[in-house]
């Protein structure tokens, strides 16, 4: 039987680790924490699942895609992790390319997906008002992902396949993984490390590590009760309606205003930026003074194009390495992982996007939202 060493047990080594052991190799996982406890970015509370993705079809099926298996883990676990919640994406600025051309591609990939009139806003989704917006896109079947739940579903289900899980740190040593001073080989080693990328493999990718404060808020309103995750691409901000009867809603936002000694403060004491209480209070008036109950801290594996990563490990004969999510990778683990899987199978060849790039690779067409993953 052919071995695997898996090393990271975020969402996409997880859900690798478990793909793979699923069509008969055996696997050995590796992370500093035991599978499905982690503290990393794949950790976090929530995640939206969106399949817009502007004028890309291959993140648009694969994030569809994701949805149908992410429903099959639930029914194999007995766990509940996916609210569908819909999935609105406002464009507030003159620039409408992106969201017009999601809305054609989900059209042309048969994903339900709908144009909503700006002033038919407040109407569809109480709570929110249409100040400022020039474009909106519903996806009825977007959603939301309990991540913490969800990973605990993936390690409990990569368990049942056979997975071995080893905690400790790993670190490359030729055609395999040092861990914790030992040395471990395998016919197939995969790193999909996250942000620790470009620490173990420095110089190899343009991945960097990201940082995002997601802030919570007390649940106030029609739409902290019942609305749509929501995305204003323009604005750089997101946020996640209360879950299941939850007292608070997650607000991020991820620009940078320009009076920095204020957002540096308002992060030192817990409370939202300046810039982003305003937008709060523009487009959902009931949370206009709701307190931050608590600040989340998220880092992430941005790549420069913003496009994962899949590529051999140069200098290794049977090393691979998977990353960059890019702010954008959560929703899209299991299907992502049958994809890695067909490459590392030999039935499917890697796309060029996915290809290592250095450091001075520049952004590309290729431009994604906000990292909502965090």
């Amino acid at each position: 039987m052919s071995r695997a060493l898996v090393i990271g047990a975020g969402v996409f080594g997880l859900s690798l680790a478990r793909e793979l052991a699923g069509r008969g190799r055996s696997v050995d996982l590796v992370d500093p924490r035991p599978a499905g406890t982690g503290s990393g970015p794949s950790y976090a509370d929530t995640r939206i699942l969106r399949c817009a993705h502007g004028p890309d079809r291959f993140y648009a099926r694969s994030a569809w895609r994701a949805r149908t298996l992410w429903r099959e883990l639930e029914a194999e676990t007995g766990e509940r992790f996916l609210h569908p919640t819909g999935a609105l994406l406002l464009a507030t600025g003159p620039d409408t390319g992106w969201e017009r051309a999601s809305l054609g591609t989900l059209r042309d990939l048969g994903i339900p997906v709908e144009h909503v009139p700006a002033a038919a806003l407040p109407g569809r989704f109480p709570g929110c008002t249409a100040h400022g917006v020039s474009f909106a896109v519903h996806e009825p079947g977007g959603a939301v992902l309990a991540a913490r739940t969800a990973m605990r579903a993936l390690a409990a289900s990569a368990a049942r396949r056979g997975v071995r899980t080893t905690v400790g740190t790993a670190v490359p040593d030729g055609e395999g993984a040092r861990v914790d001073g030992r040395l471990h080989t395998a016919d197939l080693v995969v790193w999909a490390v996250g942000p620790a990328l470009p620490v173990l493999f420095p110089g190899l990718t343009g991945v960097v590590a990201e940082r995002q404060d997601s802030y919570w808020l007390t649940a106030r309103g029609p739409w902290a009760a019942g609305g749509p995750a929501w995305i204003d691409r323009s604005a750089e901000m997101y946020g996640v309606p209360a879950l299941g009867g939850a007292a608070t809603v997650k607000i991020v936002p991820d620009s940078v205003a320009t009076d920095l000694a204020h957002v540096h403060a308002a992060v030192a004491a817990g409370e939202l930026p300046p810039h982003a209480r305003r937008y709060v209070a523009t487009r959902f008036p009931a949370l206009a003074e709701a307190p931050v109950e608590r600040r989340e801290e998220c880092a992430y594996a941005w790549s420069p194009d913003e496009h994962f990563v899949l590529d051999r490990l140069p200098g290794t004969r049977d090393g691979w390495l998977v990353g960059g999510d890019s702010g954008h990778g959560f929703k899209h683990g299991p299907a992502w992982a049958r994809y890695v899987a067909d490459v590392l199978d030999g039935t499917a060849e890697p796309l060029p996007r996915f290809a290592l790039r250095g450091p001075s690779a520049a952004p590309g067409a290729h431009r994604e939202p906000p990292g909502e993953e965090s």
